[in-house]
């Protein structure tokens, strides 16, 4: 009787582990739904001046000027920047819109990631809308400030005078 009483005794400890012991399992899945922003520049070019006293030989004059760039689009499609500037005028004198270089970039205040520039520096800032700088893909997501350093050649003939001319910077999505 011990032999079949240890039989159910173990039996019925197998049965109720089974029966009692299974645990329920629930899944729940977490969504979150992202809309993409607006690819926009959020500080437009700001002004820079030059300034010198002519001295009867070719001057080169150091400026810069800031751009803020924010992209939340989240499409990963990287972004240009593309100016155009005009000839500087004084009246009837004019100093060569190709006088006008981009000699360098720092990129500064960046949140999230950071844009990589593959565009050459010391090109003439174009007289007709083109690249000046860029984030390749799956860069530039974010914001970020760009810093153009740039240099005016003033040829040894130029006049005096208070030159003046339009810088146009906009952004286009794709690197």
């Amino acid at each position: 009787m011990k032999i079949q009483y240890r039989s159910f005794v173990s039996a019925a400890l197998v049965a109720s582990s089974l029966f009692f012991g299974v645990q329920a399992a629930s899944a729940a899945t977490s969504t979150a739904t992202l809309t993409g922003g607006t690819l926009a520049i959020t500080s437009p070019a700001s002004d820079f001046t030059y300034s010198a006293t002519l001295t009867g030989v070719d001057v080169t004059l150091p400026s810069s000027f800031v751009v803020g760039v924010n992209d939340p689009t989240g499409s990963k499609a990287g972004w240009n920047l593309q100016a155009t500037i005009g000839t500087l005028t004084s009246g009837s004198d004019t100093i060569p819109a190709s006088g006008h270089t981009i000699q360098s970039v720092a990129i500064t205040g960046v949140t999230g990631v950071g844009p990589s520039n593959t565009i050459a520096v010391g090109n003439a800032i174009p007289a007709s809308a083109a690249k000046v700088f860029n984030a390749i893909a799956n860069t530039g997501k974010g914001r970020s400030t760009e810093t153009f350093t740039t240099q005016l050649a003033v040829p040894a003939e130029t006049a005096a005078g208070t030159y003046t001319a339009t810088l146009v910077v906009t952004i286009v999505s794709g690197p």
